[in-house]
């Protein structure tokens, strides 16, 4: 980790730290009407399990597969929750005037980039929102997976998911809002205001792709196109907060193919492996302080680069309970995501200033590496079939945070690295919980809910205004839409934080802030 390291003349400024089967195994949304039994026959009434209007209209060699499967032969059970049906289922520098102009703008670069690196990517930036349908329910997906987003959620759930050929595109719209009071002073141009607004959140709009190909009763493959972590930071220009950060995100998007197979009646196994692409982008202002008298001036430090890496995600689903009536009525899911190590190296990442005229070989552009830390996460979920129309799930996640320690920036150019120290940022493991539900009316119409609980990584003495974070509450709401081979699912998220303040932050930075965040999840799906 790495900061900003003041010069033999400053060193009475007190130091500053960075910001930082076929076989279904759940209910099916509405009923599929079939007719009786013949007679004499000893296959009972057919579950009312698939809706109306996932049905073929002609018959096919699929169909009459899939009729075998059904039959009193068949150890195969038949299909019952996939969303298409079988085709359906977040000091200043004491200046001070002895010095010239020059060490004062040096102090104040100093503070800011001791403020500003770490939190540009050390918050809690994990993003829950990977698919619609699964938004609905809270993101508690990983027990029932059974659509095209299981290539995320849990690779072993592919095997659930209609036979033939299922594509889902859509996206999430992030909406946040954050304002910020200083509660203690730092280092401001004079006549700014103590009051601060901006937006902080996830990248403001992310995609979201799933396909999947079902090849037999044992065995089916995933494609997912998603962005799991993320974050946006964006303060108005004139916010007082604008010396620790002006602006900060991050952008990743991970290319999973996946496969599931079914190795048991009751087991199913699942394996993907993520290519990585990732930007970021930190942009913060230096308060250059002339004489008395001399009107101050902004300068502007930007750090950018990207890069790309590779990472994998392995789950299982295990049968638990099962009626009957071949209805899974409780399924455990497991998954495990792995950490990931960004290194953005000189070649594609640099440092950059805007600095008056006077000050620009005191502050050049430099080529600069520094690596960013994704966590691991485990998530264990249990999927609960109420009956053949309502399901209710449960999961519980861990990410290891502890891996970020910090931010490193190495610049090339002795002249710019000749400003920079080590600093430890002391993330925190956490702990989700998601609940959520899914009860479709009729052979049309879904409906779903959830709530969750996300704990914050970042600890009190750490938090500052480069990615403001607490503990968040999540209220979630969906519905879900098919008709025929054409399906939409909607959802909408309320994000609620508990108090946002650092009172106890190391370097005295103590601000009070209120924020609040919605997000609008919608995909489009097409069965083939």
């Amino acid at each position: 980790m790495w900061g900003i390291v003041s010069p033999a003349w400053c060193a009475s400024v007190p130091p500053i730290r960075p910001s930082r089967s076929r076989r279904r195994t759940h209910p099916p949304p509405p009923t599929w009407r079939r007719s009786s039994p013949a007679k004499g026959s000893t296959t009972p009434p057919a579950r009312p399990c698939r809706p109306r209007s996932w049905r073929r209209r002609s018959p096919s060699p699929t169909r009459s597969l899939r009729s075998r499967a059904n039959s009193p032969t068949s150890s195969t059970p038949p299909s019952c929750r996939s969303p298409f049906r079988d085709p359906p289922a977040p000091h200043g520098c004491r200046t001070f005037w002895e010095e010239s102009m020059r060490t004062t703008a040096a102090v104040a670069l100093t503070c800011s980039l001791l403020l500003s690196a770490p939190a540009a990517f050390g918050a809690s930036f994990a993003l829950s929102e990977n698919g619609a349908r699964a938004q609905g329910m809270a993101g508690a997906y990983v027990g029932q997976a059974d659509d095209a987003s299981a290539a995320w959620y849990n690779p072993a759930g592919l095997v659930r998911t209609p036979a033939g050929g299922t594509v889902s595109l859509g996206g999430n719209l992030f909406i946040p809002a954050i304002s910020a009071d200083d509660v203690r002073g730092v280092r401001t141009n004079p006549g700014d205001s103590a009051h601060a607004t901006g937006e902080a959140g996830a990248t403001p709009m992310t995609p979201l792709g799933y396909a999947s190909l079902r090849a037999g009763d044992r065995v089916a493959f995933g494609l997912g196109a998603n962005t799991p972590f993320g974050l946006s930071v964006d303060w108005a220009d004139n916010a007082f907060v604008r010396y620790q950060s002006a602006f900060a995100e991050l952008r990743t998007f991970f290319i999973t193919p996946a496969v599931g197979v079914r190795l048991t009646d009751w087991l199913s196994v699942g394996l993907g492996v993520s290519y990585i692409y990732a930007d970021a982008e930190l942009e913060r202002k230096i308060l250059f302080a002339g004489p008395p008298l001399a009107p101050p001036e902004d300068g502007t430090f930007r750090l950018g680069g990207k890069t790309n890496d590779w990472a994998y995600n392995a789950g299982a689903q295990v049968v638990l309970a099962r009626d009957k009536g071949k209805l899974d009525q409780l399924t455990l899911g497991v998954t495990y995501h792995s950490a990931v190590v960004l290194d953005f190296k000189t070649a594609d990442s640099s440092v950059n200033f805007t600095v008056p005229a006077a000050f620009v070989s005191t502050f050049p552009d430099s080529p600069a590496s520094t690596t960013i830390d994704l966590p691991d996460v485990w998530t264990v979920g249990l999927s609960a079939a109420l009956n053949n129309r309502t399901t209710v799930n449960f999961d519980v996640q861990h990410f290891g945070w502890s891996t970020f320690e910090g931010l490193g920036i190495e610049a090339e150019n002795p002249a710019t690295q000749a400003v920079i120290s080590p600093v430890v940022r002391d993330y925190e493991d956490t702990v989700a919980i998601r609940l959520g539900g899914e009860h479709w009316l009729n052979d049309t119409w879904a409906v779903r809910a959830g709530y969750a609980f996300d704990q914050t990584p970042i600890p009190d003495k750490t938090l500052d205004s480069l990615l403001p974070d607490a503990d968040r509450h999540f209220a979630h709401l969906g519905v879900g839409y098919r008709d025929g081979s054409f399906g939409v699912d909607a959802a909408y998220t309320a994000v609620f934080f508990e108090g946002i303040s650092t009172t106890t932050n190391s370097e005295g930075h103590n601000f009070a802030y209120d924020s609040f965040s919605h997000i609008v999840t919608l995909a489009f799906n097409y069965h083939f």
